[in-house]
């Protein structure tokens, strides 16, 4: 089944006419999910409370909009400060990724190349079915825009995870010292050949925690 037929099914089993933010919440309540709207910074107990829980603050703090399930729940994620044509933006990019089977267990979206490119392509030919011209025009821009948005925020999540596997937390030192330190200890402050300490540098014993930053951090 191509991509216009699955929209077409889409729509068909949902009986959508017309395609904004409340058809589309109420087609993803019928397919099982529950919408949490969020801000990030004032969410009230219950969210936030979630948020920590399922261990999503990365995403919160870098996606307008993302779906999530595992054995327990299934959830969107939905920015409160979205305006009426950028929630039904990411909504329908998001329902593509959940028409298309993209999401299993544990799984918050998907995350690679072919499955965003799915997921556009539906929200693509569910937005601009039935349109005018220019309206399909500003649909269009307002995807690539928000698809900016969701790639970048994507790299930044993965670049972190990365570098938190990698790295020490605020553990540094210099190519020739045999100590390591904090990043504002006065010994490295003005250096140049200032380095991050990776955990196997910090497990091989090969450095000592610095005196004056640091004389009582348990090695």
């Amino acid at each position: 089944m191509n991509t216009k037929e699955k929209v077409r099914l889409f729509k068909h089993r949902h009986k959508i006419r017309v395609v904004n933010s409340a058809t589309l919440c109420d087609a993803l309540r019928v397919q099982g999910f529950t919408i949490i709207e969020f801000n990030g910074v004032s969410d009230n107990k219950d969210v936030a409370d979630l948020i920590d829980a399922l261990q999503l603050k990365d995403y919160i703090s870098s996606e307008k909009c993302f779906a999530f399930q595992n054995d327990k729940y299934r959830l969107v994620f939905l920015h409160e400060d979205l305006n009426e044509n950028e929630r039904t933006v990411v909504l329908a990019h998001e329902e593509g990724h959940i028409w298309n089977g993209h999401l299993t267990k544990d799984c918050v979206f998907g995350t690679d190349v072919i499955q965003e490119y799915e997921a556009n392509e539906f929200a693509h030919y569910l937005l601009t079915d039935r349109i005018g011209k220019k309206k399909r025009i500003k649909i269009c821009v307002a995807i690539l825009v928000l698809l900016l948005m969701i790639g970048v925020g994507l790299g930044v999540f993965l670049k972190q995870q990365s570098d938190n596997e990698i790295y020490t937390d605020n553990l540094y030192r210099t190519d020739t010292g045999t100590k390591y330190h904090l990043r504002d200890c006065m010994y490295i402050k003005d250096k140049k050949d200032v380095y991050r300490l990776t955990k196997e540098e910090f497990e091989s014993g090969e450095y000592e925690p610095c005196g004056a930053c640091i004389p009582n951090r348990d090695e």
